[in-house]
């Protein structure tokens, strides 16, 4: 994979800007031919055929499913007050540092500017599940609050401070399109990475098939999987563990472009 010298990272950045702007592009050159139609400066077939597919897949794609990020996330049933004081104890028990724990959860915001009313809104959303309390909160939050104060040693200041806090369910969801050619480089290095570990004796574990359209890029060498997972919506490699002297190994990656930089 990429390394570390200025060189690499000149490379990857401009890789980066040019798939970025690939969708810009795009949509500019469909505006123009559409309105100007200038038969004078076609490009070729295949880059038209690409900037008309990056041009719709933006539009049918990329802007509903903004749209429809941006709605409402379904809460969890609330729990009762007693569970709901427990919880907040044991979270309050794995807090070694009471103010960079705040400062973190308010985006780095000075301590001056997160008071009593912020804090309020913040132990709302985490612990109550809900945007907003009410009057009938006010008792059940203060003591929160309160035991917040304990745990900082100080006294917060009363009313509410320019500090916002992270809601990640009530928060607008910020999204960076990525071009279509992006998610084509994604399929090929993830049929790569899929050949390279059936060659290794692992064993995909995939989705019903009916599932095989929740997962883009789209992943059609998994349909061929003779295994299904047990889960509802997690997919995993499997190869049977044969050592009498080392124990298995369960390895669980992050976001990224997948398994490629591990095998």
């Amino acid at each position: 994979m990429i390394g570390n010298s200025p060189i690499e990272y000149v490379f990857i950045r401009l890789c980066i800007y040019f798939l970025h702007y690939i969708a810009p592009s795009s949509i500019l050159y469909c505006t123009v031919f559409l309105l100007l139609k200038p038969d004078a400066y076609r490009i070729h077939w295949l880059l038209e055929f690409g900037s008309l597919a990056e041009t719709l897949f933006y539009i049918i794609v990329y802007l509903p499913r903004r749209y429809s990020l941006q709605r409402a996330a379904v809460h969890p049933t609330p729990l009762s007050r007693d569970t709901r004081r427990d919880l907040f104890r044991l979270c309050q028990e794995t807090v070694p540092d009471p103010q960079q724990y705040l400062s973190k959860w308010f985006k780095h915001a000075p301590m001056s500017q997160i008071k009593r009313e912020n804090i309020k809104e913040f132990f709302c959303w985490a612990f109550l599940y809900r945007e907003q309390h009410g009057a009938e909160d006010e008792e059940e939050l203060e003591e929160y609050v309160d035991s917040m104060e304990g745990l900082l040693g100080r006294s917060l200041e009363p009313g509410r401070g320019s500090a916002t806090s992270l809601r990640l369910t009530v928060d607008s969801v910020d999204m960076l399109h990525r071009s279509l050619t992006w998610y084509l480089c994604v399929s090929v290095v993830d049929t790569i990475t899929y050949i390279r570990l059936l060659t290794h004796s692992f064993r995909f574990h995939r989705l019903q098939n009916s599932h095989f359209f929740t997962v883009f890029p789209f992943r059609p060498l998994t349909i061929f999987s003779p295994h299904r997972t047990r889960a509802r919506t997690l997919t995993y490699w499997h190869r049977p563990h044969t050592s009498r002297s080392k124990l298995p190994v369960l390895f669980i990656h992050g976001i990224g472009i997948g398994l490629y930089p591990v095998f």
